[in-house]
């Protein structure tokens, strides 16, 4: 299955995209820390988004969330990106969160979670790819 993340609304403290699933079209928001350009930036542990890409999925058991996860496998610059729950970007430390956004957080979490796993846990070959949208991006100020 084929997973495609489009990065939308970029801020200084986190970047809100669609999340669309092959055959299914979009499936839910995202929100991951803040984009950075790669060329001129460094990276902040904890408050950057991955770079754009194409990235295998593995589902595998998180200890920290106690649950099986969707996993990114060979991220450059990170390790251990996951697809999970939350809110706001707090809850994120690269990882992209799932849900339904609300002005600049996500709601809805663990009910578009869930329903993503349900998507996933059968599929052997998954993939996503991580850009941005062209056109009509804007920036909000941070809560």
């Amino acid at each position: 299955m084929k997973m495609t993340l489009v990065r939308k609304v970029f801020a200084k403290d986190r970047t809100l995209g669609k999340l669309y699933l092959e055959g299914t079209g979009y499936f839910c928001d995202t929100l991951e820390p803040h984009c950075i350009d790669w060329s001129k930036e460094k990276k902040v542990a904890g408050k950057t988004a991955i770079p754009e890409g194409r990235y295998k999925v593995k589902v595998g058991w998180s200890p920290r969330a106690g649950k099986d996860v969707p996993w990114l496998k060979n991220v450059p610059h990170f390790k251990d990106i996951q697809i999970h729950t939350g809110n706001i970007p707090g809850h994120t430390r690269g990882c992209i969160l799932v849900g339904s956004a609300e002005k600049n957080v996500l709601v809805s979490s663990r009910v578009a979670f869930s329903c993503l796993m349900e998507k996933l846990k059968f599929e052997n070959d998954i993939e996503i790819v991580v850009t941005h949208e062209k056109e009509n991006t804007f920036v909000f100020a941070s809560a």
